[in-house]
């Protein structure tokens, strides 16, 4: 397709960045594209402070640059697009403006009508609910750990108190575990296996297989130290997921249940206060 050009005059009318703020030029124009001007107002507080003489001068001329480009090329595709083809395009961008607004107006009014506290019992109610629909698609842990260099001296009692996890043992873990390279001590928790293994990164493949195999006590040893750890519960992917894993989701499930519940509410009554005072009527 052969494309024809416009007629295209741009004029700068400084090279200078401290000419342009200083100059005063009539109307302030610093550049002109067609019927596109630029003026000094469009441009003065865009340049970035202690910079020096020559780094503005640079930035001045890159921004008008960029300016004149930006016009040039819409007045260019105004001039040699189809008409139909424009038209269409003004559609989209018409409609597009349009949900914009809307979803911002409807936005608004929906902060004023809804709370995102939602209570314990209404969470728990809907996991009940749809329980079969969570799912896990990972191995999930509750697990404890930790890792002991094997020259420590309390190494007989740290492996006693980490496999007794009596109240004293917990403490005693707790004070101490500077001492240790890695620990995790709460084990009420669902942890993601990829996580733990990420943490455990001295355990080998048989070693990480075995944690999401089998609920029971592990002591890995090598060389420098030795893993003490504890595969409380295991969950395998597909297993339905415990509420306390994706409490966070299912809340934000119910809470956009309730936006869209409100949203059609909200619509519902602007149509009919719409109607009440008459700024909508239907002509049969």
């Amino acid at each position: 397709m052969k494309i024809k050009i416009p007629y295209l005059f741009v004029f700068v009318l400084s090279l200078s960045a401290c000419d342009l703020l200083i100059k005063q030029e009539p109307n302030n124009i610093i550049a002109v594209v067609n019927e596109h001007r630029l003026y000094e107002e469009d441009i003065i507080d865009i340049i970035p402070n202690n910079i020096s003489t020559e780094d503005s001068i640079i930035f001045v001329k890159s921004f008008i640059d960029d300016w004149a480009l930006d016009k040039i090329l819409m007045d260019n595709a105004l001039y040699n697009l189809p008409l139909k083809e424009q038209d269409r395009y003004q559609k989209m961008v018409d409609k597009y403006k349009s949900e914009l607004f809307k979803k911002a107006y409807l936005d608004a009014l929906l902060q004023k009508e809804i709370s995102n506290d939602i209570d314990s019992t209404s969470i728990a109610e809907y996991y009940e609910a749809h329980k079969s629909t969570f799912r896990v698609n990972e191995h999930l842990l509750k697990i404890r750990y930790l890792y002991a260099s094997n020259e420590l001296k309390e190494f007989k009692k740290i492996k006693k108190s980490f496999q007794r996890f009596q109240l004293e043992d917990i403490y005693y873990l707790e004070d101490n575990e500077l001492k240790f390279d890695k620990i995790e001590l709460n084990d009420s928790v669902w942890v993601k296996s990829i996580d733990v293994f990420k943490k455990l990164n001295k355990l080998n493949e048989y070693q990480q297989k075995a944690l999401i195999t089998k609920k029971r006590y592990y002591q890995f040893s090598d060389s420098i130290g030795t893993h003490f750890i504890l595969v409380k519960d295991i969950l395998k992917p597909n297993d339905i997921a415990p509420l306390s894993y994706i409490k966070p989701t299912v809340e934000q499930i119910i809470i956009n249940k309730k936006k869209l519940k409100i949203q059609a509410d909200l619509k519902n009554k602007i149509l009919k206060d719409a109607i009440n005072d008459r700024s909508y009527e239907v002509f049969k």
